[in-house]
């Protein structure tokens, strides 16, 4: 199962687990960047103390909150396109506009969409967040990643 983790296979890996891998964390303060790109994002603290084994990436998930659940995208990494080099676990929770500062997350993953990447400018980052958005919804309405095909 780590190597379907570290290998971004989160479908694999949830094949394993019988169930959805996931994260619980603290909403902490960011940069507060995704909210100026449109893209409010939850800036998570985990609570586990062990390495993060899942790679770095775009991911279509599931965050429950006070025991409700929403769709979302989340990202692992460290944003090359703003340089920085501490790992994040950041997520836009869709349709979704509260302050929910201190407050316990769980992300559960559900597909992971494409690598983590670096743009050019804010701009090229935000098209491709807008991308990333429709891949994650398809995704989380009917299950399929876009680029499988049924055999």
């Amino acid at each position: 199962m780590r190597k379907a983790l570290a290998d971004g296979n989160i479908r694999q890996a949830n094949a394993f687990l019988r169930d959805t891998y996931s994260l619980r964390g603290i909403v902490i303060k960011g940069q507060q960047l995704g909210r100026v790109l449109g893209y409010p994002t939850a800036n998570l603290k985990l609570h586990q103390q062990s390495p993060l084994f899942l790679a770095n990436g775009i991911y279509a998930v599931k965050v429950t909150l006070d025991k409700i659940t929403y769709k979302g995208m989340a990202n692992i990494g460290i944003r090359p396109t703003l340089d920085q080099h501490e790992l994040t676990v950041e997520v836009n929770i869709f349709e979704f506009d509260r302050e929910i500062y201190g407050q316990e997350l769980v992300v559960h993953f559900i597909d992971r969409i494409r690598d983590e990447k670096k743009f050019n400018t804010l701009g090229e980052l935000k098209e491709q967040i807008a991308r990333d958005k429709i891949q994650v919804a398809e995704i989380l309405s009917t299950g399929m990643h876009p680029d499988s095909h049924p055999q």
